[in-house]
């Protein structure tokens, strides 16, 4: 495992196949194409009451009454939608295109702070 680990860190890609060839590469470049093929497109509105923030396609919203408040809410739901992606959705034909952006989210859901980075950057 040291010699897969050594190979992906060093920028080159390391393939392992068991039942089918599966490819360890560093994280950074992993995001670098993934932000092109699956780029967060993140629409606003702010009103008196509240702020929401959604895809542009729809697929994830979240609102709070301030933007701390509606940011943390759609970043739950977008951790919440790759959730549900993982154990059910990515079978379901309306859902299964959306492989790129799930793993994407997926890269990030370990640290909250970079997954917002990464979310709002784009």
């Amino acid at each position: 495992m040291k010699d897969v680990l050594d190979a992906a860190e060093s920028g080159g890609t390391a393939v392992i196949t068991r039942n089918r060839p599966v490819a360890a590469v560093d994280a950074g470049t992993l995001e670098e194409l993934l932000a092109k093929e699956a780029p967060f497109e993140i629409l606003s509105s702010v009103t008196d009451e509240q702020i929401a923030f959604w895809l542009a396609d729809g697929l994830v919203h979240g609102v709070g009454a301030d933007l701390e408040e509606a940011t943390n809410d759609f970043l739950d739901a977008l951790l919440d939608y790759a959730q549900s992606w993982f154990e059910d959705l990515s079978r379901a034909p309306n859902h299964a295109h959306n492989r790129l952006l799930v793993l994407r989210i997926a890269l990030h859901a370990g640290d909250r702070e970079e997954l917002e980075r990464v979310v709002f950057d784009d």
